[in-house]
């Protein structure tokens, strides 16, 4: 899945990172970009299939939310969590997360909401 999800990403612009490191310095990212960071022990782990199916029909989606995703791969557990433009935690959760649930998340927020007008 990780050749794929690169491929995808390359076509589509979108950046990612795979590190296996303790969770990067997130502060580049404030009031530029949302963060999606998702923890996973690999990338054949069935709920890290389940969502990078989910994510990669919805890049240009991600894209137009100003979305940076960062995948952890050999994590203790699989996770997923939403940093918001302000830094702050909007999504925590130990289930794969749908498009379509992260999109009305992102929608909802202020920021967002005035990105739209």
């Amino acid at each position: 899945m990780r050749a794929l999800s690169l491929s995808l990403l390359t076509a589509v612009g979108m950046t990612i990172d795979l590190i296996a490191s303790p969770l990067p310095e997130l502060g580049e990212h404030r009031w530029q970009h949302r963060v999606l960071v998702i923890d996973t022990p690999g990338t054949s782990v069935p709920a890290y299939q389940t969502q990078a199916a989910a994510l990669l029909p919805a890049w240009a989606g991600l894209l137009e939310r100003d979305l940076h995703l960062i995948t952890r791969d050999a994590a203790p557990a699989f996770r997923v969590r939403l940093i918001g433009k302000d830094g702050g935690v909007k999504l925590d959760r130990d289930t794969p997360v749908a498009a379509a649930e992260l999109f009305a998340l992102i929608d909802a927020m202020p920021m967002r909401r005035a990105e739209r007008k």
